[in-house]
């Protein structure tokens, strides 16, 4: 697959601002997550609501994927685009793009996760169909809320089987990493830190490889690629 070769291409040449955006952006967000996710699992838990504590962490983590995204879209366009990314754009685009996308992110995550909770099915069609709203904020830049969720939309239908198979095969390897990496460092020690920040460090260097495919995908589907370069 021609966006695979693409995407670990320009993963490769940029590892490093890659490694850099992980810890100034992903890191203090994940750490927020685990925070906001101990205390919900915790008190839910003592009253027997752990399925009410897994629909909010749910949210949450959506929310955030959909926001995170925002700074390694920007790095995918320029590399593939112009071949000169730079850290100071992906942080430009964060504070340009931050704020619709967290709105937007917000219903999305509530439509995903009410329709899974209520019949799964929903739930798969919304995150897919929706999932590249953050892409069209800023790829296409200038566009309007409703024209992004259209395009977004419009997008999904004409990629969905692809969109899908990569979100479970994402998934898949996110949970196969995570669970090697629990196991690794269980073998060495018990701590739940420190068993967290390796899992941290872990997703500093996965999550940004599904980001830059889509945004590929995306790019490829506008056809911005021919006309750019």
């Amino acid at each position: 697959m021609l966006e695979l070769r693409e995407a670990l291409r320009i993963y490769k040449e940029n590892i490093y601002k890659i490694f850099i955006l992980g810890l100034t952006v992903m890191l203090p967000v994940q750490i927020l997550l685990t925070l906001s996710s101990n205390y919900f699992y915790f008190n839910l838990g003592m009253l027997d609501l752990l399925f009410i504590a897994d629909l909010i962490n749910g949210i949450f983590v959506l929310i955030s994927v959909s926001v995170l995204s925002i700074p390694f879209i920007q790095l995918s366009k320029n590399s593939y685009l112009d071949g000169e990314p730079s850290l100071s754009s992906t942080f430009d685009a964060l504070m340009k793009y931050m704020f619709p996308v967290y709105v937007i992110g917000v219903l999305y995550a509530l439509g995903v996760a009410l329709g899974m909770f209520a019949f799964i099915i929903p739930g798969i069609l919304i995150s897919v169909l929706f999932l590249a709203f953050p892409f069209v904020f800023v790829v296409e830049e200038e566009k309007s809320w409703k024209e992004s969720l259209k395009r977004s939309i419009d997008f999904g239908k004409s990629n969905f089987k692809s969109l899908l198979l990569v979100v479970v095969l994402f998934g898949l390897m996110e949970w196969v990493i995570s669970m090697t990496v629990t196991v690794g460092t269980n073998l060495f020690t018990g701590s739940y830190l420190i068993i967290v920040i390796m899992n941290f460090l872990a997703s500093i260097f996965y999550y940004p490889l599904f980001y830059i495919f889509v945004t590929i995908k995306y790019l490829d589907w506008t056809g911005m690629d021919v006309l750019n370069r």
